[in-house]
C-alpha cells in the first residue's frame, strides 16, 4: 500500500472561495488526478492526503472522481470544507504531524535536500509506505517531516513541481518488484 501525503501545499481552501492569487490548487489539482487514475488507485493500493499550510486535511480514498476543469475542481473543495464531502473524502483540521503519526508504513520525504537515489530502485511492495511530497511551489516544508521521516530523498538538485514528484513516485511504486 502507498500513502501519498501532498503536504504543505499551499493552497487556502475558504467555504466561499479558494483564491487563486494567495494559493495554488493547481498543484494539488494534477497530483490528485494522476493519483485517482493511476494504475494503483484501480486495484486500492493508493490513499491520498492532502494537507494545506493552514491546516486542513484532505484525505481521498481511490474512487473518489477528481474533477478535470480546475474551475470544478475548486468548487468541489469548497464543498468539502462546507461539510459537503463526497462520498470517499473526508475533511479535518489538524497538524501534518499528528496525521502522518497515523500512517503506517516505511517514512519517506522527496526532497532535493534527500540522497539522490533512483527512486525506482527504492520500492518493493514487500513494504508499504508512506511518502510525502511538498505541496509548494518555491521554499521548503514548514512541518517537521524531515523529523519524522526514515529517509529523504532527491529526484533531482532543483526543486521539481509537485505532479512531477507525484508521476515519479506512482510509476516507481506501480512498477517495483513484488519481493
Amino acid at each position: 500500500m502507498l500513502t501519498l501525503v501532498l503536504a504543505d501545499c499551499d493552497m487556502k481552501v475558504e467555504p466561499k472561495a479558494i483564491n487563486s492569487k494567495d494559493s495554488h490548487p493547481e498543484l494539488v489539482h494534477l497530483s490528485l488526478l494522476l493519483a485517482n487514475d493511476s494504475c494503483l488507485a484501480e486495484v486500492r493500493e493508493l490513499k491520498t492526503i492532502v494537507h494545506t499550510r493552514y491546516g486542513k486535511i484532505f484525505r481521498f480514498e481511490p474512487d473518489v472522481k477528481i474533477p478535470e476543469k480546475m474551475d470544478e475542481f475548486k468548487k468541489f473543495l469548497i464543498e468539502i470544507v462546507t461539510n459537503n464531502p463526497p462520498k470517499g473524502v473526508i475533511y479535518e483540521k489538524g497538524n501534518l504531524r499528528d496525521i502522518l503519526d497515523l500512517e503506517v508504513g516505511k517514512r519517506l520525504v522527496m526532497s532535493p535536500k534527500g540522497d539522490s537515489e533512483n527512486i525506482f530502485d527504492y520500492f518493493t511492495r514487500a513494504e508499504d509506505y508512506v511518502v510525502v511530497i511538498g505541496g509548494f511551489r518555491e521554499g521548503d516544508f514548514v512541518s517537521p517531516v524531515y523529523e519524522w521521516a526514515e529517509k529523504t530523498i532527491s529526484i533531482s538538485e532543483n526543486l521539481k513541481k509537485t505532479w512531477t514528484v507525484t508521476a515519479d513516485v506512482l510509476s516507481a511504486y506501480n512498477n517495483c518488484s513484488i519481493e
